[in-house]
C-alpha cells in the first residue's frame, strides 16, 4: 500500500477505531466528545477552525483530518471524523439527538451510560422452539459484559448465533435494506441493516434488524425491498476481534456466526453517518423480545418479568420454506431443520450455556 492509499484508508476510519488502534491518542479530542467541543478547546485565535500550530499532540493526524489539505481543520472535517456527518451529507441536515448518536455510534468518546439508558442491559430472555424443530441457538447473549475484551466499558449489542461458514442468513421480516457496510476495520464486519415499518412487522414501531459478520459482501442492495425469508448472504466471521481492539494478540480465529441485533423507534427518520445507521429517538431491543410480538419491548420492564415468562417461543422457517406459525410476520434469521416427533426432545434452556445471565 502506498502512502497515498494509506492516508485515504485512514481518513475513512471513525475516530473511535483510530483511538482503539493507537493511530490517534489525542486527549483533547477524547475529552471534547464532539466536533464543536474540540474546536472550542483548540481554536486559540477564535477563527472557528484549527491551524497546524493550534493542533496538539499527533501532528500526522492533522493531515489525515484536514480533508481538503488547506492547512486548517474545520468544524465540518471534525464532524466527519467524529461520525456526526459524512462527506456526502449537507451540514444542514437534521441529526438524531445526542443520546441516540452516542448509544448507537458507540465511539470511544461516547458515554456508555447512554447505552444502558437506551436499553442495552441484560433481560434474561432466552429462545425456545417447537419439539419438532432443530434451530440454531445463542452462544453470546444480549448485553453480555465485554469490558474485559474492550478498551472501555462495553456490552454486547445483540446476540451471536454460531453456524458453519456459508450458512444462509435470512431476512427476519419484510422490509427495506437501508444500509450495507463493508466494515473491514470494525468489530461488526460486513453488515446489512433492514428497516421494517409498523405495517410490515405488525407492531406500532419502526424496527431495524442488523445482521453482521457475513463471509462476503451480500448481493442485496440499499433501497431493495425484501420479503421475510429472502436470502441476505452467507455466514462468516468478518470484522476485527476484541483482542485486536485492545492491541493484544489474538490466540485463535473467531468462530463463524451471525451477530443479530434489533433497534426500535416511534420516529420513522434515521441518519447514516457513513459507517453506522442511527435512527432518531432510538432504543435497543433484546432480539428475543421481538418474537414476543407484543409490548413491552423495553429492557427495563423485560428484566423484571417473572422467570416463567423469560422463555420466548420463537417463530421460524424450516429449510423447506414452511413457516411456524404459518401466519407469522417474523422468523429466526437461520432456517431450522425438521425432526420427527419421536426423536424430539424439549428445547434446552440457554442458561445451560450462558450461566445465570444476571
Amino acid at each position: 500500500m502506498t502512502n497515498h492509499q494509506f492516508k485515504r484508508a485512514i481518513k475513512a476510519l471513525p475516530i473511535s477505531l483510530l483511538i482503539a488502534a493507537g493511530l490517534l491518542f489525542t486527549p483533547t479530542l477524547v475529552i471534547a466528545k464532539c466536533a464543536a467541543g474540540a474546536i472550542e478547546k483548540m481554536d486559540r485565535d477564535g477563527d472557528g477552525k484549527i491551524s497546524k500550530g493550534e493542533w496538539k499532540k499527533k501532528k500526522k493526524m492533522f493531515a489525515m483530518i484536514d480533508l481538503d489539505s488547506d492547512g486548517y481543520v474545520t468544524l465540518e472535517e471534525l464532524q466527519i471524523r467524529f461520525g456526526e456527518r459524512t462527506t456526502e451529507t449537507d451540514s444542514s441536515v437534521e441529526r438524531p439527538d445526542q443520546a441516540s448518536m452516542s448509544a448507537i455510534r458507540r465511539a470511544g468518546f461516547d458515554d456508555v451510560q447512554d447505552l444502558k439508558d437506551r436499553g442495552l442491559i441484560e433481560t434474561g430472555l432466552y429462545p425456545v422452539w417447537e419439539d419438532d424443530a432443530s434451530c440454531r441457538g445463542i452462544d453470546e447473549w444480549y448485553a453480555k459484559d465485554y469490558s474485559p475484551k474492550r478498551p472501555k466499558e462495553s456490552y454486547h449489542g445483540g446476540i451471536d448465533i454460531p453456524a458453519p461458514f456459508g450458512t444462509p442468513i435470512y431476512a427476519a421480516m419484510d422490509g427495506e435494506v437501508v444500509a450495507i457496510y463493508e466494515g473491514k476495520l470494525n468489530p461488526r464486519g460486513i453488515e446489512v441493516v433492514m428497516r421494517h415499518t409498523p405495517e410490515e412487522s405488525g407492531l406500532p414501531l419502526y424496527i431495524y434488524t442488523r445482521y453482521t459478520h457475513f463471509n462476503r459482501m451480500p448481493e442485496v442492495k440499499v433501497g431493495q425491498h425484501l420479503k421475510m425469508g429472502d436470502l441476505l448472504g452467507p455466514t462468516g466471521n468478518s470484522g476485527i476481534q476484541g483482542c485486536e481492539l485492545t492491541g493484544k494478540p489474538c490466540r485463535k480465529a473467531r468462530r463463524p456466526a451471525i451477530h443479530y441485533d434489533v433497534l426500535y423507534s416511534r420516529d420513522k427518520r434515521y441518519f447514516d453517518t457513513g459507517t453506522t445507521l442511527v435512527p432518531f429517538d432510538v432504543y435497543w431491543m433484546d432480539p428475543n423480545a421481538l418474537y414476543r410480538k407484543k409490548p413491552p419491548f423495553d429492557s427495563f420492564t423485560l428484566r423484571g418479568l417473572l422467570a416463567e415468562h423469560k422463555a420466548i417461543p420463537i417463530a421460524y422457517m424450516f429449510e423447506s420454506g414452511e413457516r411456524v406459525p404459518p401466519d407469522t410476520k417474523m422468523i429466526w434469521p437461520y432456517a431450522c431443520k425438521k425432526i420427527s416427533k419421536t426423536n424430539a426432545t424439549t428445547s434446552q434452556s440457554l442458561w445451560d450455556v450462558m450461566g445465570s445471565g444476571d
